[in-house]
């Protein structure tokens, strides 16, 4: 009996055993455990699997997009335009300075015909480059535009050449391009420069006739004189190489895929 009771207060007294706690959830098990959001669709307009655009939308926006890269374009060519008028009229207000005091000089001054020869035809070519360069931008935005034309009437089922924007395209297509008013700005240009240049010889050359009387000083008024003029010829050449160069490239427009 003794022995009954002493097992059954045994049991009794024995600790129950507990059901293990769960372990905490840390940030990265959490991380793990969330679902991950679904990421938005590319809605470029390259993509044509965007859910968020039906076609004709999607046609709308790069029709949008496209008039908005031509009134860009337009507005490049237009702001070379301008530099390229306000270039020219600075420079001719300059050179006309520059003459006028050389030729209003009472007695022929040795250092301002120096630096007369030797500043104004640099000055001139400075500003030919300048001009040049404003001439190329604007050819430059002209090509993109006539191939954005083409863009725009091919997305619009119409002909590249024979659509509704086609200004730009039929411009270079034609070949309507003047080019004596741009040869005409340029030989101002440079004219102004050989004038400078001329007019400080003529300052110079009462000295050079005293330093070197009779002949010798002829010879030498003359060497200087056709040396300027072999020059200048020379870089007349290499510009109307850079000119016939955008000329060509501003006749064929290149084709350009926006989509």
């Amino acid at each position: 009996m003794s022995e009954l009771l002493t097992s059954t207060s045994s049991t009794q007294m024995a600790p129950t055993a507990t059901t293990p706690e769960h372990p905490k959830e840390t940030h990265s098990s959490k991380q793990r455990n969330t679902k991950t959001e679904p990421k938005m669709p590319d809605l470029a307009l390259g993509n044509r699997s965007g859910p968020f655009l039906t076609p004709k939308e999607r046609g709308n926006a790069v029709l949008n997009a496209l008039q908005m890269e031509y009134n860009t374009l337009r507005t490049e060519s237009l702001g070379a335009i301008n530099n390229r008028l306000f270039i020219s009229s600075f420079s001719l207000a300059a050179f006309g300075l520059i003459l006028t005091g050389l030729m209003t000089r009472q007695s022929p001054d040795v250092p301002a015909g120096i630096i007369a020869m030797v500043c104004t035809p640099p000055f001139a070519k400075v500003c030919c480059f300048m001009w040049l360069g404003e001439y190329k931008r604007s050819q430059r935005a002209g090509r993109a535009v006539a191939a954005l034309e083409q863009h725009i009437n091919k997305l619009l089922g119409c002909s590249p050449h024979s659509g509704p924007a086609n200004w730009e395209t039929r411009l270079c297509g034609e070949g309507t391009h003047q080019v004596s008013p741009y040869v005409a700005s340029m030989l101002t240009l440079l004219g102004a420069g050989w004038s400078g240049f001329f007019l400080g010889l003529w300052l110079v050359t009462p000295a050079v006739l005293r330093v070197a009387p009779g002949w010798r000083g002829v010879t030498i008024l003359i060497t200087v004189a056709c040396t300027m003029v072999i020059m200048e010829i020379l870089w007349c050449l290499k510009i109307r190489l850079n000119w016939k160069k955008i000329r060509e490239a501003a006749m064929i427009p290149k084709r350009i895929d926006y989509v």
